[in-house]
């Protein structure tokens, strides 16, 4: 599987890390998964304590981005921000299975945007590029999602994956049968090339220490 990016999405300041993760088991917790969640999410919540989310620059970085394009914020929050403000609000996050804890755990952390799908229902090489027609999509939770000129999308040969930091198709969700994953993380202008490595690193550590599985970076 091959990773692309176009130039028109590398010139809005978006950056980009694509991983591989082949042979996972994200269903079984062991007692060194459980200790190790406890302690994150308590350390979590020490950190978040008197948090301003509305200065923070990780967030604003998307709000630029989005606006660059011409989307309106209240429509087009990234997944990153709805999940903290979730956290922050002390409301409950979906969790599944071990992977989704170990995913919320590095994305509440690094406040980046993070996907993870099911790589076997990938049909080809994925290009990260701009809309250039209107297009609809059913997301994660079923809904129905329009995609408009000059969103920036992911698509394989055959569908988008995709779009924006805000749904990801509901064909490549992960199940409790998912054996191997593709995940993205996204950066912005005030997030370094070294910060985007450090958080891969991490969520490629805390899988393969967890949920077993070969990792490799497939774009950077």
């Amino acid at each position: 599987m091959k990773f692309a990016v176009t130039r028109e999405v590398l010139n809005l300041g978006l950056k980009i890390i694509v991983i591989t993760i082949d042979g996972v088991n994200i269903n079984k917790e062991t007692k060194k998964f459980l200790d190790f969640k406890e302690k994150a999410y308590n350390a979590l919540h020490k950190k978040y304590q008197n948090f301003d989310i509305e200065t923070d620059l990780i967030l604003r970085g998307f709000h630029k981005i989005h606006k660059e394009i011409g989307l309106k914020r209240r429509k087009n929050t990234p997944v990153n921000e709805l999940i903290l403000k979730k956290f922050l609000k002390k409301e409950t996050i979906p969790c599944e299975n071990v992977l989704y804890h170990l995913y919320n755990i590095v994305l509440l952390d690094s406040r980046l945007p993070i996907f993870i799908c099911d790589k076997d229902k990938i049909n080809g090489n994925i290009t990260l590029k701009l809309a250039q027609n209107t297009s609809t999509y059913i997301d994660q939770n079923g809904e129905l999602r329009q995609i408009n000129p000059n969103e920036y999308i992911y698509e394989d040969k055959e569908k988008i994956i995709q779009k924006l930091e805000t749904s990801q198709n509901k064909e490549v969700q992960i199940t409790k049968d998912t054996k191997n994953i593709l995940i993205t993380i996204e950066g912005n202008e005030n997030t370094s090339t070294e910060y985007l490595i450090e958080v891969a690193s991490e969520i490629i550590d805390l899988i393969t220490t967890y949920c077993h599985g070969k990792a490799q970076i497939i774009y950077k």
